[in-house]
């Protein structure tokens, strides 16, 4: 073999020996990428786990709570209840836990918004539309976007496929139809074509979904003030903002000892003579929310939970839980 013929073989092994170094160079930085990127997917499901005992441990404990109380409703559901207190907050590895029990049944339960039509249909109730629109202006939303809301919600729901005025139904939406059924969640509300998060964030206190095609009748004695516009609705906007801040001021610190109680108040007896209203307001609970905050390893995880006191038993009825952003 000549010289020249020598060097371009040494050449040749040269430039494959670089491109072969190249290659697995290549390789191994796409191998340590994988495993960088697997071994922070497995820490961060190791986080969310763990947080998920937490939010579970705070729920049972919660459920509890709740369980222990009602052996005596009527001390639990009293206005200054400690489980009225707002969100009590314990110290935990690498982070904190927050719980908090809210009266499920101070809230407008949108399914409140038709009633049973037979055949397991459904059709609107015209009453409960309109309180849900009452709610909505007590809130600061704009009458015309709250008759819009209002309508959409109902014709959602229920089971014909005639829009209502102002509402709407398959022909409003592309991509998707409506339910045609009992909302699962108040996020559903988000699928209207007249809601807006402007719209949505001065509600979502404010209304609920449960399982029953009805108005939920509020407890007086556990209403905050904050909640003042669900009393205006109840009275289709008749008591004022001053006359609601009036009654729960001046409501006894143990609470009313009955629904006649409230009922006899002389500005609510005037606005109900004849207590047509006497379903919408009085003092029993049997729903609650619970809500578990899991601030760990510096990320935080929700747990939301739903449950039902009825003839001494506590039924869980939904549960979501999921990590913000």
């Amino acid at each position: 073999m000549t010289a020249p013929s020598r060097k371009r073989d040494s050449g040749a092994s040269l430039v494959s020996a670089l491109l072969l170094v190249a290659v697995m160079a290549s390789l191994a930085m796409a191998l340590a990428g994988d495993l960088r990127f697997s071994m922070r997917r497995s820490a961060n499901m190791d986080v969310r786990d763990q947080a998920y005992w937490y939010a579970l441990g705070a729920r049972e404990f919660s459920e509890s709570i709740i369980e222990r109380a009602m052996q005596e409703p009527e001390r639990a559901l009293r206005p200054d209840a400690d489980w009225l207190s707002g969100p009590r907050a314990f110290p935990i590895d690498r982070g904190q836990l927050a719980g908090r029990i809210r009266d499920g049944n101070n809230c407008f339960n949108l399914n409140g918004l038709v009633t049973p039509a037979g055949n397991g249909d459904w059709q609107v109730d015209t009453i409960q539309l309109q309180r849900f629109e009452t709610l909505m202006r007590a809130a600061g939303i704009p009458s015309g976007s709250a008759a819009r809301v209002a309508a959409q919600a109902a014709d959602w729901i229920d089971s014909d496929t005639r829009p209502i005025a102002s509402g709407g139904e398959d022909g409003l939406y592309r991509g998707y139809r409506t339910a045609n059924t009992l909302m699962a969640e108040r996020e559903e509300l988000l699928a209207l074509e007249a809601m807006t998060p402007a719209i949505y964030a001065r509600l979502q206190s404010l209304v609920c979904t449960r399982p029953v095609a009805g108005p939920l009748p509020l407890n007086i004695n556990t209403l905050t003030a904050e909640q003042w516009p669900l009393l205006a609705a109840a009275f289709d906007g008749e008591l004022t903002r001053v006359a609601i801040d009036g009654i729960l001021i001046g409501r006894p610190a143990d609470g009313f000892a009955d629904a006649d109680a409230f009922w006899g108040l002389e500005p609510v007896r005037e606005l109900d003579p004849d207590g047509m209203r006497r379903e919408t307001v009085g003092v029993t609970t049997r729903y609650f929310e619970i809500e578990i905050d899991v601030a760990h390893a510096g990320q935080v995880f929700v747990l939301d939970a739903v449950v039902e006191y009825v003839g001494g038993d506590l039924r869980r009825l939904t549960q979501s839980y999921g990590s913000v952003a």
